[in-house]
């Protein structure tokens, strides 16, 4: 039995949307490069905590509904956050027992791959960005990754109580 239930049906969903706002969220020009990729880090928090309500297809779908919102190319957000839910899902039994610097590190490494993936989309577009700031974001998810881990777990779950 899962060791976490969800508290009401459409979680995930609420949850998706919430990330979405938080992506079209304005931020200072300052903030701005460090814009945590919110898409990807709810998208590993339910693959975490709930693996059955969370696939490889939903980030399909949630990249391109990214794309679109960036105005992307399309597929590029589709394909980095598959490959982001495929690395959590294979690592999930061992990271959800890892202490949080090994969670950390699982994560950069899969929001790294992601990072890499628009990269090279971009690149071959002619549109690549020059500066390291492009990186900032990363650094960004991995600061708030366990706030926003906690928050999400406090707001959408609740513990099982009818575990044996």
């Amino acid at each position: 039995m899962e060791p976490y239930v969800m508290r009401f049906r459409g979680a995930v969903l609420v949850s998706m949307l919430f990330a979405f706002a938080l992506t079209l969220l304005p931020l200072p020009d300052g903030l701005l490069t460090w814009r945590p990729q919110w898409v990807a880090l709810t998208l590993v928090h339910w693959v975490l905590l709930q693996p059955r309500k969370s696939s490889i297809a939903m980030a399909w779908c949630a990249g391109l509904l990214l794309d679109a919102q960036y105005g992307s190319s399309l597929g590029q957000h589709a394909l980095g956050l598959s490959v982001v839910v495929f690395i959590t899902m294979r690592m999930r039994l061992r990271i959800n027992v890892f202490t949080l610097s090994h969670q950390l590190t699982v994560l950069l490494v899969a929001l790294g791959v992601y990072h890499l993936i628009n990269l090279w989309v971009l690149g071959f577009t002619g549109n690549s960005p020059t500066a390291w700031m492009y990186w900032l974001s990363l650094a960004g998810s991995l600061i708030i990754w366990p706030v926003y881990h906690w928050l999400l777990s406090r707001l959408f779950m609740a513990a099982n109580r009818f575990d044996d």
